[in-house]
């Protein structure tokens, strides 16, 4: 086995459980194998950038509920709304303080839509709560994004990642470590 080969399956150890029964639906595209890969790229960012504990168990909670709420495999920009509902519904976020629970939620929210519109919410009072902190909120959110986005080496060869489109530096260069994780944790 290569090299990258192995740290794809020694990454891979780190997948959480994920209850099936947090998703709406069973899902191969959006379900417990997409969550458990997004959670471990996740990590890897937390851990490349030096994030803090306490932000990094933010980002890793967000990896875990962004897709419960979805109810399709479509391009689908209300399922981060429906995520964070679902989320809230099942007490999910209940064990944070509220200031965390509130960047999670926010993260959640937001990340199946553009960055612009995450952007002006921090900004609008009247979309759902803006967080206390907005830019460790950006920055959480930022981190999930360029996770799920490792993650569309699933999908079919245009609906690739854009790299010009990753936001985190050194999420350009772990593009090919998702091809190999994805071998490694399928659905």
């Amino acid at each position: 086995m290569s090299e990258p080969g192995r740290e794809a399956l020694a990454w891979a150890g780190r997948a959480p459980d994920v209850p099936q029964k947090w998703f709406l639906r069973t899902s191969s595209l959006h379900g417990v194998g997409h969550t458990q890969r997004v959670h471990i790229h996740a990590q890897r960012l937390a851990s490349e950038h030096a994030w803090s504990e306490a932000d990094t168990r933010l980002a890793l909670r967000a990896a875990l509920w962004h897709d419960i709420g979805r109810t399709n495999d479509d391009v689908d920009p209300s399922h981060g709304a429906a995520s964070a509902l679902r989320a809230a519904r099942l007490g999910l976020p209940a064990e944070l303080p509220e200031t965390d629970a509130g960047i999670v939620l926010f993260a959640i929210h937001f990340h199946s839509l553009s960055d612009e519109e995450a952007e002006a919410a921090l900004t609008s009072r009247a979309r759902p709560r803006v967080p206390d902190d907005p830019e460790r909120a950006l920055g959480i959110l930022w981190l999930l994004k360029d996770a799920d986005a490792l993650d569309r080496v699933r999908l079919a060869h245009w609906e690739a990642a854009d790299p010009k489109q990753l936001r985190l530096p050194g999420s350009v260069r772990l593009l090919p470590f998702a091809a190999e994780l994805f071998e490694v944790v399928r659905p």
